[in-house]
């Protein structure tokens, strides 16, 4: 998963600046928050809090839906930030608004009459935690934080969010839209700036959601267990997919190809892993082979374009570092597409594939963040589970089989917070539950049904009544 920060980072003490990987330009700088500013901010939003919560569920439904129209008024200006900034491909970028979107959609499904604060008739509720700390990473600006966004809103809560840096200018003008169509800016304040000011957010803040790597989920959950808050963290995933006997080849490859290269690798859900039945091993290679060189590299102004640049050279030089490893290690390392670099730049890194036996290889056990997809054998399906286990995320694993038997041992035995059948590891539907077992997640999953979890909290209610005792 994306770290909190890019190496795209240029810092003084009163700025950031951010290079876009797609042409190498600094496109735009932004002050850094201080302290002060921060604290002025969370105690803003506190005291917006008690008109806000005032209103009924329903109400501030209304608000939200206000909040979705705006976004897709400004919906060509934030394709556009999408594509320059963070080098998403257009096409995917105008599937992440659409995504954004949809979550505002979802929240509909939410509004249950326990779920409203105004309630005065029940012995026990669920009511919001106060001001919630949202940092966001590169590689989704805009649709991971609208869904924690939204219904943080909606459950009577305020948010102050600190995105990663190359994602900035997305949620700056997504939080014009959405003081431009609800008036309460105060509500949803964006702050600019690296880790220290991510450190400093969380700990004047009353909870915290995060999505971003291990490492700074680890950061998080020391300083909400230090502050005593809830943190909800999604933190990236080493995803398997399992490819059996009896599978159609030719589907599975086309879809975790697509799954593993799209955007450059760079998403949580990304088939980092393909797992073959080893009866049927060089024949699933060469369709994995064969599709990936199909894939379109190139520029992300491009409509068919499907894997642009990574976020930074560094990320680049971290990725082509990887991949030399496990030359050295003599792990096969393939390349299938014959198209030369499209442009200048050590964060274009061309779709990999590794041939990897070895289940302690660091090629299998890490997440590459990257367009690479290490393919392993299986000898029999004990250690097919065994391999897709074997890493220490558990975010998203898949099956490609026709065998109802096989489904159901996968569906018992995977250990992962998401699982799919005949399709790659990539996506998630926004009105399911998504969060990561083992080292990709802590706290409660994101997405309805799971928001009220984390976003709200019981409070029982004592009424007066004759004979009660304990």
């Amino acid at each position: 998963m994306a770290t909190l920060e890019g190496s795209c980072l240029r810092r003084n003490l009163k700025q950031i600046s951010h290079i876009s990987p797609s042409d190498a330009g600094e496109t735009w700088q932004l002050p850094v928050a201080g302290k002060s500013e921060i604290a002025v901010l969370c105690a803003t939003a506190e005291k917006a809090l008690s008109s806000w919560r005032e209103l009924s569920a329903e109400e501030r439904l209304k608000t939200l839906h206000k909040f979705g129209r705006s976004l897709k008024e400004s919906e060509t200006k934030l394709v556009e930030f999408l594509v320059h900034d963070i080098g998403k491909p257009v096409s995917y970028a105008r599937a992440e608004v659409g995504r954004a979107l949809a979550l505002i959609a979802a929240a509909d499904k939410q509004l249950l009459p326990a779920f409203d604060v105004n309630s005065r008739r029940t012995s026990y509720r669920r009511v919001p935690i106060g001001v919630i700390a949202l940092i966001s990473p590169f590689n989704n600006p805009l649709a991971i934080p609208v869904g924690k966004i939204v219904p943080a809103l909606l459950y009577g809560n305020a948010v102050i969010w600190k995105p990663a840096i190359p994602g900035s200018r997305v949620a700056k003008a997504t939080a014009e839209c959405f003081a431009r169509a609800t008036g309460r800016p105060e509500l949803m304040p964006v702050v600019f700036g690296d880790n220290e000011v991510a450190r400093e957010i969380m700990e004047v803040c009353d909870a915290v959601t995060i999505s971003g790597s291990l490492k700074a989920g680890c950061a998080a959950q020391e300083i909400c267990s230090r502050c005593h808050i809830p943190l909800q963290a999604e933190l990236g995933g080493n995803n398997a997919s399992i490819v059996w006997s009896g599978a159609s080849l030719a589907e599975a490859a086309a879809a975790i190809v697509e799954g593993a290269f799209v955007f450059a690798g760079q998403r949580c859900t990304a088939n980092r892993r393909v797992i073959v039945d080893a009866t049927i091993y060089d024949a699933v290679l060469e369709k994995l082979i064969a599709a990936t060189g199909m894939i379109s590299w190139g520029d992300p102004r491009d409509e068919n374009t499907q894997v642009g640049p990574l976020i930074s050279s560094a990320s680049g030089q971290r990725v082509q570092a990887v991949l030399e490893r496990a030359r050295s290690s003599a792990h096969r390392v393939l390349t299938p597409l014959k198209k030369t670099n499209p442009q200048c730049g050590e964060q274009w890194v061309a779709p990999t594939i590794v041939c990897c036996d070895d289940p302690h290889s660091e090629i299998v056990l890490e997440e590459t963040f990257g367009p690479v997809l290490v393919v392993q054998r299986a000898r029999n399906w004990d250690e097919a589970i065994a391999l897709c286990n074997g890493v220490k995320q558990g975010l998203v694993a898949s099956l490609f089989s026709t065998s109802p038997e096989l489904v159901d041992d996968f569906l018992r035995r995977a250990q992962a917070g998401i699982l799919k059948i005949n399709s790659s590891t990539a996506d998630a539907a926004v009105d399911l539950p998504f969060g990561g077992w083992k080292a990709s997640g802590i706290g409660p999953p994101e997405h309805y049904p799971a928001n009220h979890e984390f976003y709200t909290r019981w409070q029982a209610i004592y009424f007066p009544s004759a004979g009660r005792g304990r």
